[in-house]
């Protein structure tokens, strides 16, 4: 999947979230999930999240591991928990948002299992996929439909928080 569809796949379901649970929206938050929902195309050299964030460690990482291989598995996101975990820790931040990276993380896993390269869950086994062509047509839709979604069904809600957080009285 494209870069734009994971973070409106990880937005969606933390709109889903917030709906659900009456919880406010958090930017913090939501932007870390964002950042968590690209990270597993660390393995990737030319992936968006290394081109635009990590300038060159995927080229790096991507020496040692294949595109769609430990990166891509629940392994790769138990690492990357646990430094969010301690780097909330050490900043003295709130636990929730050491929650926010391994969430995007997980839903980029999750939204990868669409597609017909698929992902293994477990790094050597527990292959799933599905019919989405990367950048294909279905692709195209899938995002628009996300994105709808998203637009229609949370509109009001995350409208009123986002205007409540940017304009304080």
């Amino acid at each position: 999947m494209m870069f734009r569809t994971h973070i409106a796949f990880a937005l969606l379901f933390y709109f889903l979230f917030l709906k659900i649970f009456s919880i406010s929206f958090i930017p913090v938050f939501a932007l870390i999930l964002c950042f968590g929902s690209i990270l597993p195309d660390i393995d990737s050299p030319s992936s968006f999240v290394n081109v635009k964030y990590l300038l060159g460690v995927g080229k790096t990482v991507s020496v040692f591991s294949k595109h769609r291989g430990f990166w891509h598995s629940i392994f790769g996101c138990m690492i990357f928990s646990a430094i969010s975990f301690a780097a909330v820790y050490f900043l003295h931040a709130s636990f929730i948002f050491a929650l926010a990276l391994p969430a995007g993380y997980l839903l980029h896993l999750a939204a990868d299992s669409f597609n017909v390269s698929g992902i293994k869950w477990l790094w050597k086994s527990g292959r799933i996929s599905g019919p989405i062509r990367t950048g294909g047509i279905f692709e195209q839709f899938f995002f628009l439909a996300i994105c709808a979604a998203g637009y229609f069904l949370f509109k009001q809600d995350v409208s009123r928080e986002i205007s409540a957080f940017l304009i304080k009285p």
